[in-house]
Formats: structure tokens, sequence, C-alpha cells
């Protein structure tokens, strides 16, 4: 006789359903599954189904991108859908099959065990796919950089040794003269930036001293011509952002704009009025926060939306990017565990800390150089992460602009509590601490 494990019910009228490329398979009791074609058609008759058993509530498994089409034709069905994570909903290994899978998700979602995963909802979830597509072709299109330093490697032309990067303005004028037939040295120095001229002008004309071939100019005008088409692709992108971007901002209140965008170094979006659509949007100034810039918040807006009240304190937000330590106790022992991979929010706040590493000027980054002393660099830009989330969490909700007490007051900060400290023994041990007195 098959043992049936049997759960606390939470959730009433609750399905699981277990997705794949071409059948779901949905259990309405958890002893019970049926199978259904991943067409259209099908969803919509899977969404039928559900409601002729009564369901109101159906939880399945964030499978790749199929799980995506499914959500949306549920939810427009009046279905109320939980998106988990997989990791949740593991069985023990050597017993998994598709129509076990969706019992055993039934089972849990009905006994409250599962935790909804975070979807942003409208042109929210637009906002992430492009934004997500952008740093795709971005990274297509480095392909192409590479290879055109390959191609001037060929012909030894060293502009990658003496200017910052090749595809920058200076670097794209100059290889374009190139593949036009001007070999000239100095008139191709003459295209860069006035800066390079005067600082390493005379490095250029050394990197520009080559042997130029014609096969290599060939497939050198190859890749610029994709890495071109890349750059087209992205400015369609950045079109079609600032179109949502404006309709979004016609659905909330008008702010008054009064600071300063901070300067994009890399990939800047060319998004109109980006700055003051995003201060309107998120209802406060958030690039304040050290790190921090317009083209963070266009990646985190999507990844977290605006609201924060899912998020009952700035902890559970936290925990929610990956960004919090991990606890493991049993008894009287306490085990260091390693860390689960941060989500895609966290992991931009992990890249913004690591601006910070060479930061003088923020208590954060202050914060991060003194931690990787003691600690592993991982761990210090991990906490440093931790830091910007919970100063994201709190502007958002508290709808104020962050302020920036610099590293002057974080090591005096430091230093009373050292103070503190010292004071706290000496008096443990009946001693008495007396400060030194400069010299006038």
């Amino acid at each position: 006789m098959q043992k049936v494990t049997v759960f606390e019910t939470v959730h009433e009228n609750a399905a699981g359903i277990d997705i794949g490329a071409a059948k779901i398979f949905v259990s309405v009791d958890g002893t019970e599954a049926i199978s259904f074609d991943t067409y259209t058609i099908d969803y919509y008759k899977c969404a039928e189904y559900l409601q002729e058993k009564g369901i109101k509530e159906v939880a399945m498994e964030a499978t790749g991108i199929y799980w995506m089409s499914l959500y949306a034709i549920l939810e427009s069905c009046g279905l109320k859908v939980c998106l988990v994570n997989p990791k949740e909903t593991k069985q023990i290994k050597g017993r998994k099959t598709d129509v076990q899978d969706c019992r055993w998700i039934q089972k849990l979602f009905a006994a409250g065990i599962l935790r909804k995963s975070f979807i942003p909802e409208g042109k929210f979830m637009e906002i992430r796919q492009l934004v997500r597509e952008r740093l795709d072709i971005i990274d297509m299109g480095s392909v192409y950089i590479n290879k055109m330093q390959k191609c001037l490697e060929l012909m030894n032309v060293k502009l990658k040794e003496v200017i910052s990067q090749i595809h920058g303005a200076s670097g794209i004028k100059m290889i374009k003269a190139i593949l036009s037939g001007n070999h000239d040295k100095i008139y191709l120095l003459n295209l860069c930036d006035k800066r390079i001229i005067e600082k390493k002008g005379e490095l250029v004309l050394k990197a520009l001293e080559a042997n130029y071939n014609e096969t290599y100019l060939f497939m050198l005008d190859q890749n610029m011509r994709l890495w071109e088409m890349h750059q087209q692709q992205i400015v369609l992108i950045d079109q079609r952002i600032e179109k949502l971007l404006e309709q979004m901002c016609e659905e909330t209140k008008t702010i008054e704009i009064k600071s300063k965008a901070k300067p994009i170094r890399h990939h800047a979006p060319k998004v109109n009025g980006l700055h003051g659509k995003l201060i309107q949007l998120y209802g406060a100034n958030l690039s304040s926060i050290s790190g921090i810039n317009d083209y963070t918040l266009l990646r985190l807006i999507g990844e977290t939306g605006v609201d924060m009240n899912r998020f009952p304190t700035k902890k559970h937000f936290v925990s929610w990017c990956g960004l919090s330590p991990k606890h493991h106790q049993s008894g009287a022992m306490h085990k260091r565990v390693k860390g689960t991979k941060c989500n895609k929010a966290g992991q931009i706040f992990k890249e913004c800390a690591q601006s910070l590493l060479s930061s003088k000027y923020t208590a954060i980054g202050s914060f991060i150089r003194k931690l990787k002393v003691r600690r592993d660099t991982g761990i210090a830009i991990k906490a440093g992460a931790r830091k910007l989330a919970e100063a994201f969490y709190n502007a958002l909700t508290k709808g104020t602009d962050y302020v920036e007490h610099g590293t002057k007051k974080y090591e005096e900060q430091i230093k009373q509590k050292e103070k503190a400290a010292l004071y706290r023994l000496a008096k443990k041990h009946n001693m008495q601490l007396s400060e030194k007195q400069e010299a006038a």
C-alpha cells in the first residue's frame, strides 16, 4: 500500500502545476494529475479545468521562461498564481517525475510552506525584460570589440595599449579613418580628444606605426559593422524604454526635480530626462546613495519595483536580495555556512559596492576597506552591498534622500565605539583610563 503524505491545509482550493517545454502537469488535490499541451489554446483549457474544480490559487515552479505565458493566461482568467523557486520544491533524489512533482507542489502550497516569488506587474515587467535584453546585447557586442582588438594586433596597431578603450569616441574615429584608407599618423592623432593629444600624443603616434594588411583590414571592417549594428539595437531599446517610462510617469504625481544626475561612465542609456523620470517613479532621489546612479536605478526598477510594502523590514528586503549572512545553529554549535547566490537585485548592489572599494570619500567605501583587512574581499563587498540595499529600502519607504556623511564622520564613529569599549573593559577590571593630552 502506497503511503500518502498529509499536511495541514492553509490554502483551500489550491492546485500545483509542473511546467515543461511540451506538456504541463496539473494536480488539484495532491493525488491525481492531468496533463495539457503547452499551446495557448491548451493553456486556456487548463484555466477552464481549474475553474471547474473550484480552484482559486495555483502554485508553479519558475522553469526557464516557459512559465511566463501560462502565468499571464491564468492571471487573466482570475486565478491567483504563486510562482516559487524550484529549490524549495525539491524531492528525494531518484523519485522525480513530472506527475509526482505537480502533486508535491500542490501539497506544499496547500500547507503554506512555499514562498511566493516577486513578479513585477505590467510595464515594470516590460522594463525588466528590455533592460536585461540591453545588457545581453552589450555582452554580445563586446565579442566584436575583442575581435577588433585582435585584428589591430595582427597589424601591430597598439591602440589598446595607449587609450583606455578602442570603442571610445577617439578609438572609433581612428579605426574608421584607417578603414577608409587614411593611414597618416598625424591625421589620425588629430582625430583624438585634446587630452589624449596632450598627454599621450607621442605614444599614439608610435602605436599607429603598423603593418597594414588588406585581409586584416577586411576582418576589422566586418567586426566594426557588426558592433555598430549592436549599438543601433541598443538605441532602439532605449527609445522603447523612454516611451514606457513616459507612460508610467503619466500615472504618478509630478515631482519638482532639484538635484542633478550623476555621470554614467559606461553604457549610459540614451533616454531623455531619465533622472527626472526615475525620481518621479521612485518618489525620491535614490541616486544620492553612494555608488548608485540613474542607470543602476533603471536596472533596479524592474527587479525590485517601487513598492516595498511586501517587505515588513529592511532585513526582509536584504534577505530577499540574498545579501544577509546565513545562520546555522544546532545546540551549542554555531556553524558557518556558505550563503546562497544573490538574485539580480543583490548582484546589482554588489556591483555598486565593488565600485566603492577604492572610494576615499564615502562612509560605505571606508567600511568595505576596513572589513577587507580582517575578512575576505568577497565578504567585504557583500557586506557593503547589504548596507547599500538597506539605504535603498530606507530611502524608498521613507521618501527621503540619502545623506552621505563621508569618511571622516564614519572614522570618528568608529573611534567613539572603540573608546566606549575600552571604558567598559576598564570598568570591568576596576581600572581607570586617562586620555593623553596633546601638546599645545
